[in-house]
């Protein structure tokens, strides 16, 4: 099951960056009716998150909810959840396990 859970990780890391690749904005062009604007976030409040933090304390730092990478559906105890950064192509994302942060990655913030 271990060998699973590292290659849904890959996969997603590599779907989130081929989209910063091509230019897309992880987001979209808007939220949809009733969801919080996301916020753009930075490289200080990168390095603000530790291993260990809860999905709420993430959001605090980074000042809102993050978009969803992982399929509801998945039986995992891993989520993974992604923030634009505020220069083009710039994002971070960041990965759960039984609601406890354990590893981040970020592209471009400054």
């Amino acid at each position: 099951m271990r060998w699973n859970k590292a290659v849904i990780s890959f996969a997603v890391l590599l779907l989130v960056s081929a989209g910063i690749l091509s230019g897309c904005r992880i987001g979209g062009q808007g939220n949809v009716q009733g969801e919080e604007e996301s916020t753009l976030v930075t490289l200080e409040q990168y390095h603000q998150l530790e291993k260990g933090m809860s999905y709420e304390q993430v959001t605090e730092i980074l000042g809102s909810p993050g978009n969803a990478m992982t399929d509801e559906q998945d039986d995992s105890d891993k989520e993974t959840y992604a923030w634009d950064g505020k220069q083009a192509k710039s994002f971070l994302s960041v990965s759960f396990t039984k609601g406890k942060l354990i590893s981040k990655v970020q592209n471009g913030l400054q």
